[in-house]
């Protein structure tokens, strides 16, 4: 089977488990599932090292909100073992006060469960939390868990991203103004 790079956009955000079943079909085992799915992150982790970088901005965001003492938070569907390759090639783990990755849910996007679970471990209302999301599930899953969310549009075009929500941004420069602080 091939996966074009349109076929890789609807994939985008959501759980390993929903895109082998989207790909393999319903009847493909856990077992499977498991292998094929950590197959796919080394190759991904293999591919992106060498190009791996913070989206522009998002270094000097993460550390105007740190300085503002606002929590900051990941939560993602990505497994454990890609959120470290990501947090230490971009030396940025350090901001982030708590994560939550795949591995602490039960439900992956577009089911919110990671939004409130990521909630409840900063000790704030899914009401107070300001969600930025570059995947359609993960802007539906914000939405249903009552956050605000704002698109990042890295991985779906800004027009894209404006059918689901009204704010965009490109990249994370001058984002400290969509702050309410």
């Amino acid at each position: 089977m091939i996966i074009t790079l349109k076929d890789f956009g609807k994939y985008f955000g959501n759980s390993n488990h929903f895109i082998m079943k989207s790909i393999f079909g319903e009847n493909i085992s856990e077992e499977d599932i498991i292998a094929f799915g950590e197959e796919k992150e080394a190759i991904y982790r293999e591919m992106y090292l060498p190009v791996i970088e913070p989206v522009k901005g998002l270094p000097a965001f993460l550390q105007y909100a740190s300085g503002k003492g606002i929590p900051i938070a990941l939560a993602t569907a990505a497994p454990k073992e890609n959120v470290k390759f990501t947090l230490d090639a971009t030396d940025l783990a350090h901001y982030f006060n708590t994560i939550t990755d795949a591995s602490m849910v039960e439900r992956g996007k577009p089911d919110p469960q990671v939004y409130l679970v990521t909630a409840e471990k900063l000790g704030v209302q899914p009401s107070e939390c300001i969600v930025f999301e570059d995947s359609i599930p993960g802007i539906t899953a914000a939405k249903h868990a009552g956050m605000r969310v704002i698109g990042v549009a890295t991985t779906h075009t800004a027009d894209e991203l404006r059918g689901y929500l009204n704010e965009v941004i490109i990249n994370f420069e001058n984002a400290e103004k969509l702050l309410p602080f």
